[in-house]
Parts: structure tokens; sequence; C-alpha cells
């Protein structure tokens, strides 16, 4: 794949409507790529399906599905071969973000963001993966964050799915050894999307609302090229957006991960409980 590129290639991305998958889907496109486009909205994967034509896709279709709906992915995912063939490459980006402590999440709230973030994922895997090990080809992409590698208090569900989702990824790497499947692990840091926007709240309500570092953090066309060109040189894991704080905090968590706990928790606004006295 490196060689010719993903001119004439099967590229399926999840979440293609916008952010990330979006632009993924349009740098693809400009690749020459056939892609699949996937997520909820079939119009405005429609929208997005004309910009990625416009942009030189050598094919484009849509298949909407629900995510978090087993069924949903079942039929998707005998569906998609159908449309131009089995998919070369598999592109893992929808999912939701969350916003409330640990405490403050119900229950049914942290079950969804795991289900949707890391459960639907690997389901989508297990159904893909044996037709790119059957034909000795194929790349498997998963779109993680920063908070996948040095958690983040606010996030619970969040950072739990996204850290469970690049272990997976890290196994599959190793068992995959041999079998021409590739694996690729992207940790974005701050991106300019609407991933805060769309985060839940505690009780499951959409937070509405923008946070300033994801407002100001990069554009998602930089970052999609990046992730591809990384894909297309070999790497197995990219790490893209990372900007001091992310550099520093990842240092911290691995090698003075007390440290990083108090940094963190001033970093997202959050009064450090005092320690009792002896």
């Amino acid at each position: 794949m490196a060689g010719n590129g993903l001119r004439g290639k099967i590229v399926w991305i999840t979440g293609a409507s916008s952010g990330i998958g979006g632009a993924l889907a349009l740098e693809a496109a400009r690749q020459g790529a056939k892609l699949i486009l996937s997520g909820r909205r079939r119009e405005v994967l429609e929208k997005a399906a004309a910009a990625c034509a416009a942009a030189g896709s050598d094919a484009t279709a849509v298949l909407a599905f629900d995510l978090e709906s087993a069924e949903a992915r079942a039929r998707a995912c005998a569906e998609a071969p159908a449309l131009f063939g089995p998919p070369d490459v598999l592109v893992l980006n929808a999912g939701m973000s969350q916003r409330s402590t640990f405490l403050e999440t119900a229950p049914e709230v942290f079950d969804r963001v795991m289900a949707l973030d890391f459960s639907a994922q690997a389901d989508m895997v297990r159904r893909c993966l044996p037709a790119m090990v059957a034909r000795r080809s194929g790349c498997l992409v998963a779109i993680s964050s920063f908070i996948g590698l040095a958690g983040m208090p606010m996030r619970p569900a969040y950072s739990s799915a996204k850290h469970a989702l690049a272990g997976l990824f890290q196994n599959l790497r190793s068992e995959l050894v041999g079998t021409g499947v590739r694996i690729v692990t992207a940790y974005p840091g701050y991106v300019r999307t609407s991933v805060a926007r769309n985060a839940l709240a505690g009780d499951g309500r959409p937070m509405a609302s923008d946070d300033p570092r994801i407002e100001g953090g990069a554009e998602p066309g930089p970052v999609a090229r990046r992730i591809l060109r990384a894909t297309l040189g070999g790497r197995s894991e990219v790490k893209v957006a990372f900007g001091l704080e992310h550099r520093l905090g990842l240092f911290l968590s691995r090698h003075a991960p007390s440290a990083w706990a108090r940094v963190s928790a001033r970093h997202s606004g959050l009064t450090p409980t005092p320690r009792p006295r002896p």
C-alpha cells in the first residue's frame, strides 16, 4: 500500500461526516481512493460524499448506520464489501466524548460511552478482520486520543474506552505479525472539532458548549494528512497535534504519575482534595 498510496484502494471511514473523519475522507479522495463514508446522518454524509467526489475520489458511497446498534453494525459490515469490494483500509473514527467526574457520571452514561467507543469498535474489527487475514492484506486504523495515553479528570468513560482501544490495537499488532494486515493507532491532541460540543454530561445530556482548548486546536485537514502519511509510511502509531502540554503530560504520566495527577487536576479546573493530617 505504501508504494502506490491510496489510489484505487477501498477506504471505509466511520464518523466521516465532519471533523477528523471528514478530513480523512477528503484527503483520501485527493489520493484517488474509493471511499465508503459512514455515520448516522445520511444527508450530511451525502454532502461529504459530493465534496470527496469533487476532490478526486475514484468512487464514493454512503453507508449510513447507527454504530451503537449491533444489528446495524452487522448489516453494514455485510453490505460494505458489496459496494466496491472488501475494504483495504478500515478507519475507526466514530465515537463520543464525555465531561463529568466518575462519581458524577451515571452508570448508564459510562456504559454507553464504553459501548460505543470501545465495544462497538472491537465488533467492527471482529467482523472485518477475517477477510483481511484471508487475503493477507489490509490496514486497520484506530483514531484514539491523547487521553488514550494519559488519563485526565472529567473524562473517565472516554479515557477508559480510548485506553482500551489502544490496548486492543497493541494486542492485534502482535497477533497479526506476518499476516500482511497492518495495525495503526493515531493519538490526536487538541483538534478543532465538535467533540466537546457533542460530549455527554454526567446525566447523559449533550454538553452543547465548546472547549476553548479544542477551539484553539489544530485544523482537521493537516491532522488527517499526517495520519494518512504515517499510515502509508508504515508507521504503527502516530501522535499528532501534540503541544508542549501534551508532551509534558505524557512524560509525567509515565514517569511521575502523582505529579501528573496534580497538574491535570489543576488543568481541568478541579480543586485537589486536601491530604488528611497524620
